[in-house]
């Protein structure tokens, strides 16, 4: 026997069988089973060591042979060397796509890479089976984590050639998640009990909103099509849905979204310009109506990815109150460069600017969020992406408030909120399309009003299913 004992993975009977049918031209190309590791019974049995059997399984796939080749290396995998163990599981890969079954060769890719998340060269064969599979929205990540790795100019060049490809084949796409969420502070509460003032007929306080903490249930679901009117541009729509709906009613909140516009796309980017209307409910209530016009932009420069946009819409709220106090124009942009650091591994950050204008010019306000997000993957197929964030607000115009003493004062309202955000998933059910992400937000909101502070912790596990 061979070094490696009893389980050499000698292929018994099986072997011999497909070794027979080696044409003889095979030991004339460098083929011959060691004689210490051969034996034979009556002519009708051989054993062949590991590596006899790796070089013999590589000999029948290129003669075309998939299935006796597939024999081998699906006994093969059973090896406790793991060098065996990926290099059987990698050409099965490959036999599964040469036989159009994409699905099962993700599967396999994504096993090794389970184990080994660093080999690069498997990354970059599971982007080009999601390519395949035509899942063009795990091919593009894929696509892009391996620009992070060591590939020679010719394969990088290539990797853009797919990534462009996808965005000029891509028509639809579909994603629909659903998930328990349990929130600490669903109505944003400062955790004050009361606030008071005193006069000279003495102190009046009255109640205020207390935390509702609470278990709900979200899903979303959203569609993109592109209707082709040349392979450079066209028609590009969006229909999204969001719902969040708790154990207290009053705090359901639920969203319709849609857009449609032009997109335009070249080699290393796109553009597209859209109208866009989104209906939001509140409790069982409407709550507002929202017309706008939004801009995107993409650009990638090799590991590094841009994109770039704004919008500007206009809220129609359904309470004549609120109406009087928050209908106005809004204005927003962003910036969101993401480098690629290795295959494994990119960082994140984001610029955004929002304004709010409101007939109650105290309402009105300036936001500038930073934030700064790294994701990287780990072994046994875990991913894992943190986000911190700041946002800085600022009020346009002064309005009263009661102290903490009980005076009533003046003062121009100015906000900082933290945010810390992680979100660890898994491909555990990848041969499901479903991928499952568990959520932890936790939110703090600073300010120079006492009312308006508060604190929020917010877990979801989301079951995301993409078509």
């Amino acid at each position: 026997m061979s070094r490696h004992g009893p389980r050499t993975l000698c292929i018994l009977i099986t072997c011999f069988l497909i070794a027979a049918s080696v044409p003889p031209g095979a030991a004339a190309a460098g083929w011959q089973a060691p004689q210490e590791n051969t034996t034979s019974t009556a002519g009708q049995e051989r054993l062949l060591s590991v590596k006899d059997a790796l070089f013999l399984a590589k000999h029948l796939l290129a003669q075309g042979k998939l299935e006796e080749a597939e024999k081998i290396y699906a006994a093969l995998r059973d090896s406790p060397n793991e060098d065996v163990h990926i290099e059987a599981a990698f050409q099965l890969a490959h036999i599964r796509l040469l036989q159009r079954k994409f699905r099962q060769a993700i599967s396999l890719f994504n096993e090794i890479l389970n184990r080994h998340p660093e080999l690069v060269r498997v990354r970059l064969d599971l982007a080009r089976a999601y390519f395949l599979d035509k899942n063009y929205v795990d091919a593009t990540f894929q696509f892009e984590l391996v620009k992070g790795g060591d590939l020679p100019p010719e394969v990088l060049a290539n990797v853009d050639k797919f990534l462009d490809a996808i965005r000029r084949q891509k028509n639809w796409t579909l994603d629909f998640a659903i998930s328990p969420v349990s929130d600490s502070n669903i109505n944003q509460a400062s955790g004050g009990r009361e606030e008071c003032i005193d006069t000279i007929f003495g102190t009046f306080c009255r109640p205020l909103r207390q935390k509702a903490s609470g278990v709900g249930l979200t899903g979303n679901a959203m569609v993109n099509y592109f209707w082709r009117f040349h392979q450079d541009w066209g028609l590009r729509a969006t229909i999204g849905f969001y719902g969040t709906a708790y154990e207290q009613e009053e705090y359901d909140d639920y969203s319709f979204y849609f857009a449609l516009g032009p997109r335009y796309l070249w080699d290393s980017g796109e553009v597209s310009l859209q109208p866009t209307f989104r209906k939001r409910w509140i409790g069982t209530k409407r709550y507002s109506e929202e017309y706008g016009l939004r801009f995107d932009l993409r650009q990638i420069f090799k590991r590094l990815i841009v994109s770039f946009g704004g919008s500007h819409s206009s809220a129609s709220y359904e309470d004549p109150y609120v109406r009087s106090v928050l209908k106005g124009p809004s204005w927003s942009a962003y910036l969101q460069p993401r480098y690629i650091l290795t295959d494994r591994t990119f960082i994140q950050t984001g610029l955004t600017f929002l304004r709010e204008d409101t007939k109650a010019s105290a309402f009105a306000n300036d936001n500038w969020r930073y934030s700064l997000g790294a994701y990287h993957v780990f072994p046994y197929g875990i991913s894992l992406f943190v986000e911190g964030s700041l946002t800085d607000t600022r009020f346009k115009a002064s309005q009263w408030y009661v102290t903490h003493d009980n005076r009533i004062d003046v003062t121009t309202r100015k906000d900082k909120t933290w945010q810390v955000s992680s979100s660890l998933s898994s491909n555990i059910f990848e041969r499901f399309n479903l991928t499952p992400i568990l959520q932890y937000t936790y939110t703090r909101r600073d300010s120079n009003i006492w009312t308006r502070e508060y604190e929020r912790h917010r877990v979801t596990l989301l079951f995301n299913y993409k078509f």
